[in-house]
């Protein structure tokens, strides 16, 4: 994903000529104004993120990182996390919302297909049946347990024998077992379903339903977020630097 580069020309940004003392010390101000700026961004990004995503994780908010601008370097540059201890980095799963389009596949989808159970260019969206954590995502317990059952391609119960079909109902009252349909059979849609045993007898919930289409319009512009805040700020935290430069310069007075 791209990144957003901070920098300054301060000759057309402010529209005036700079005194020698100013120059001597435009570097330091440029360099100042920059990681404020940049660090502004980075805080504009994470208040965005929890207005546009419903209860969006940690890593969600504080995706935006930034470089800082140096002496030799005067720029700062501020970018998405392209990395996570554990999991996709927000570079990649929050793609598709920066830019819009089909988003990338998840490592659970990945894993699906591997195992035959999900046909090739589908993507799973939650279903009614899902176990949903703080932020709205299916458990990860849950996918731990759809993935380490599923190894065929169809609900390998469905023609089991009536003594088989007894000693599973005891495992489905203690947390359910998972199949996959992979092509619509009668109210069920392609998906993954939990089997349950209820007092009335067995049930069926939806898990995750398959679709070939997960695409997403662009609803989280930080880009055009960026350039808006530096418009604003950049002016701004140069004149300030520029002041505070010239006033501890260690060449005032000799000029």
């Amino acid at each position: 994903m791209s990144l957003v580069r901070i920098a300054v020309d301060a000759d057309n940004m402010l529209g005036r000529q700079f005194s020698e003392l100013e120059r001597k010390n435009l570097g330091f101000a440029v360099m100042q104004a920059c990681n404020a700026t940049a660090f502004e961004i980075r805080q504009s990004w994470a208040r965005t993120a929890v207005r546009v995503f419903d209860r969006p994780t940690a890593l969600t908010v504080r995706a935006a990182q930034y470089k800082k601008a140096t002496p030799q370097k005067l720029f700062a540059e501020i970018y998405l996390r392209d990395e996570a201890s554990n999991g996709t980095p927000p570079a990649k799963y929050l793609q598709a919302q920066v830019e819009g389009g089909q988003r990338r596949k998840k490592g659970f989808e990945v894993l699906l297909q591997q195992k035959g159970a999900m046909p090739a260019g589908m993507f799973a969206v939650a279903g009614k049946g899902a176990q949903l954590d703080r932020f709205g995502n299916v458990k990860a317990g849950q996918i731990s347990k759809i993935l380490s059952q599923l190894g065929a391609r169809q609900d390998r119960y469905q023609n089991q024998s009536d003594t088989s079909q007894k000693r599973r109902r005891a495992r489905r009252k203690r947390g359910g077992e998972y199949f996959v349909v992979q092509q619509k059979r009668g109210r069920l849609l392609p998906g993954v379903y939990e089997r349950i045993e209820t007092g009335f007898g067995s049930a069926v919930h939806s898990v995750f339903i398959f679709t070939r289409n997960a695409r997403y319009n662009r609803r989280y512009n930080i880009f055009a977020l960026a350039q808006r805040e530096w418009d604003r700020l950049m002016p701004f935290y140069f004149n300030r630097e520029l002041q505070k430069a010239l006033e501890s310069s260690k060449y005032r007075g000799r000029l």
